[in-house]
């Protein structure tokens, strides 16, 4: 196995992870604040996911991230982010105040 077939394993592992926390962090700290900044940038990370998962393809070649994709990212990674996902919007949810304390007071526009 080539350097260039871990680094796309290792692309096509994290991709699913990185985009949905990436863009459902970014989105609910947009919500909160109200700055367009978290919107842009949840968008920003959802399109990257997708360009790490096409290199990662490309590195390691389509038979082998198919393979992959079927045997590992469906059957752990997809539910392990769920899980994770879970814990980190009951973890907002419960600390929110503590969180965004410093956004009261400042003005959004």
């Amino acid at each position: 196995m080539t350097v260039e077939q871990v680094i796309g394993i290792i692309l096509i592992l994290i991709n699913v992870p990185f985009g949905w926390g990436g863009a459902l962090v970014c989105g609910y700290c947009g919500q909160k604040t109200g700055k367009k900044f978290f919107y842009v940038l949840s968008i920003a990370v959802y399109i990257l996911s997708w360009i790490m998962l096409a290199v990662g393809v490309l590195l390691c070649g389509k038979p082998y991230a198919e393979y992959i994709i079927e045997n590992y990212v469906a059957k752990y990674i997809v539910p392990a982010v769920f899980v994770t996902l879970a814990i980190v919007i009951v973890f907002l949810f419960v600390y929110r105040k503590k969180i965004f304390k410093k956004y009261k007071n400042e003005k959004t526009y």
